[in-house]
């Protein structure tokens, strides 16, 4: 009679397509993880599977096409995912968006289509797989906000307001899911070199560049890394830089600072565009 190995763990990552969920997808990979990658585009998903192949040639990548603003079909691609592969042992959700702009200037619509992605999108994963968790006696979930949550940002009032609710969510799940066995993390990258952060560069108000300048881009490679490394060793935030981890902890003292050096950085800028 053949001796069985352990079950294989297996990893969903949404926005597994590209910047930190394909760096993450390729840190799991590392550690043995079947991995199924879910984004919107095919094209995307097929051009990522190909990617993480090259490097780890012998380990199972599935990719599935998913719009996470779709509760249904979310539900349905997890239940497609869990009669294939048989359990998510590590729920990784990347899949958001970022649209800057300045609040008098930027539609309502603009604001809806943030919350739906990033944080609807976030929750509507995290349902059935917290679910199936409970039911397979634990797992890990790991939600990916922004450096963003800890404080608001001019330009970024949607943005902001999408990742203060993800990781409302997360501060939330980390009580209820523990005595379930079931890990949760929230993730607050700073900027990062990603083909998302390169595009909002083109709409980012003139206060947000200025805001944000000298705070450095960090590669999505290091960013993943961290992630990883932190949540492996049960750690709630996940901050991938030590200014991060400071704002971690005093963010609520930090705050109204932050608010009053963006207030005068406003009031400087309309100041040079008044002056003759």
């Amino acid at each position: 009679m053949g001796v069985t190995g352990p079950a294989p763990r297996v990893a969903v990552i949404s926005g597994g397509s590209s910047g930190i969920g394909l760096a993450i997808a390729h840190e799991l990979a590392g550690r043995g993880f079947h991995l199924w990658l879910l984004a919107r585009r095919p094209d995307r998903l097929d051009a990522a599977k190909a990617e993480l192949l090259a490097r780890h040639p012998a380990l199972p990548v599935a990719t599935l096409p998913l719009d996470v603003t779709d509760a249904a079909a979310t539900s349905d691609a997890i239940a497609l995912i869990l009669r294939e592969a048989g359990r998510i042992d590590w729920l990784v959700t990347s899949a958001g968006t970022v649209e800057p702009g300045l609040f008098l200037d930027q539609p309502i619509e603009a604001h809806r289509r943030q919350m739906e992605i990033n944080h609807f999108g976030t929750l509507h994963l995290v349902k059935p797989v917290a679910e199936a968790m409970r039911a397979q006696g634990g797992g890990r979930i790991t939600l990916i906000s922004s450096a963003a949550a800890f404080a608001g940002i001019a330009g970024y009032s949607g943005y902001v307001a999408s990742k203060f609710a993800v990781r409302a969510l997360g501060e939330t799940l980390q009580v209820e899911l523990a005595q379930h066995g079931t890990a949760v993390g929230v993730a607050f990258p700073p900027d990062t070199d990603t083909p998302q952060y390169k595009a909002e560069q083109a709409t980012k108000p003139e206060i947000t560049k200025a805001i944000s300048a000298g705070g450095g881009v960090l590669s999505a490679e290091t960013v993943a890394r961290s992630i990883v490394r932190g949540a492996e060793r049960g750690r709630f935030l996940l901050t991938p830089s030590p200014l991060m981890t400071a704002f971690g902890w005093l963010h609520s003292l930090y705050a109204p600072l932050f608010r009053h050096q963006q207030r005068r950085k406003i009031a400087e800028l309309a100041r040079k565009k008044g002056a003759p």
